[in-house]
C-alpha cells in the first residue's frame, strides 16, 4: 500500500469513527436560559457559551437552537407544570438542560439543571460569583461537573435499593432540592427552610407518615417565590396559590424521591388565563451534606 493511499485510509477510518460516534451519542436539547429581566442579555450570552462548550466536550448531538424554538413556540409551557417528558419527545432528545440566571445578594447566581427524559431524573449544579465574567470562565468545569454527576446519578439509581422513610435521622441534613430549590435544610423536630434560586427563603414543616416524608410550605407566599413569572402574574399567584408541599416515598441514602402539589398558572402577557391547583409533578432532593 502507497503512503497516499495508507494516509488516505487513516483520513476515512477517522472520519467513518467520529461519524459512528456521532450516532451513538445521546441528544441533549438545551432550552432557552431564564433571566431576570435585567439579566436578559447576559442569560442569552451564558446559554451562548453553553452551546458551544457542550459541542466542544463531545458528549451529546445537540438540538439546533432553530430547531428548539419552533418546537417550543408551538408548545404553550409554563414553568409549573411539568412538560420535560413532552417536550423532550417533541425534540427527540435524551436530556434536556436547563439554565437560570439570578443574583444572590450582590452576586450572580448561575443553575444548570439536566433531565433525563426517559425517567424525569435531575441533576443540577450552581456556581455562585460575583461578576458575569467570572461565571463565564468557570462555565465549562461546571457544564462538565453537572454532565458527569448526570451519568453517575443514573448508574447509581439504576443499582440503589429503595426503601421506606421510617426515621427522622434518615432525613435530617441539607439537599438540593428539586427545580427553582437551590437548598433545603432538613432540622430535628419536623422544622425545615428551603432557599429559591431567586434568593427568597421558605419555611416548611414535615412529618413522616405512613413511610413517606411530607413536607408542606408554612410561611406566607411572596412574589420571588414563582420567579421568573413576570411580576405582575407572580403578585397574583402570592394571593392565589396553595401551600406547595412534597411527599417522597422512596429514600437511597443520597436522594428523596417523590412528587410536589403546587399550583400551576396558564398566562398571557400580564393576564392569568387559569390557575390550576394541586398540580403535580415529579421531585427529588439529592443529599449534600448530614
Amino acid at each position: 500500500m502507497t503512503k497516499r493511499n495508507a494516509a488516505l485510509w487513516v483520513l476515512f477510518f477517522n472520519i467513518s469513527l467520529s461519524i459512528f460516534a456521532q450516532k451513538t451519542l445521546p441528544v441533549l436539547a438545551i432550552l432557552p436560559f431564564t433571566a431576570p429581566s435585567e439579566l436578559a442579555h447576559e442569560g442569552q450570552q451564558i446559554e451562548k457559551l453553553v452551546q458551544s462548550y457542550t459541542t466542544q466536550l463531545g458528549l451529546f448531538r445537540l438540538v439546533a437552537p432553530s430547531d428548539r424554538d419552533k418546537i417550543l413556540s408551538e408548545w404553550e409551557f409554563s414553568l409549573n407544570i411539568s412538560a420535560s417528558q413532552k417536550i423532550g419527545d417533541l425534540l427527540s432528545a435524551d436530556f434536556l438542560l436547563q439554565g437560570n440566571l439570578g443574583t444572590l445578594g450582590s452576586n450572580y447566581l448561575l443553575t444548570l439543571e439536566v433531565i433525563k427524559v426517559k425517567t424525569g431524573e435531575k441533576i443540577s449544579f450552581s456556581s455562585i460569583e460575583p461578576d458575569i465574567d467570572s461565571l463565564s470562565a468557570n462555565l465549562k468545569s461546571l457544564l462538565l461537573k453537572t454532565y458527569m454527576q448526570q451519568a453517575d446519578t443514573t448508574k447509581a439509581n439504576s443499582v440503589s435499593v429503595q426503601k421506606a422513610i421510617t426515621r427522622e435521622s434518615d432525613i435530617i441534613g441539607t439537599w438540593q432540592g428539586d427545580k427553582g430549590i437551590e437548598i433545603v435544610r432538613l432540622f430535628p423536630g419536623g422544622y425545615g427552610q428551603a432557599i429559591f434560586t431567586s434568593g427568597a427563603k421558605m419555611e416548611l414543616r414535615y412529618k413522616i407518615e405512613n413511610g413517606s416524608l411530607i413536607v408542606v410550605q408554612t410561611s406566607p407566599n411572596i412574589d420571588r417565590y414563582y420567579h421568573p413569572l413576570p411580576y405582575k402574574i407572580a403578585s397574583q399567584m402570592v394571593k392565589q396559590a396553595q401551600p406547595m408541599r412534597w411527599i417522597f416515598s422512596e429514600y437511597n441514602n443520597t436522594s428523596l424521591i417523590g412528587k410536589k402539589m403546587s399550583t400551576g398558572v396558564r398566562y398571557d402577557g400580564e393576564k392569568i388565563i387559569e390557575i390550576i391547583h394541586d398540580t403535580e409533578r415529579t421531585a427529588e432532593w439529592v443529599r449534600t451534606a448530614n
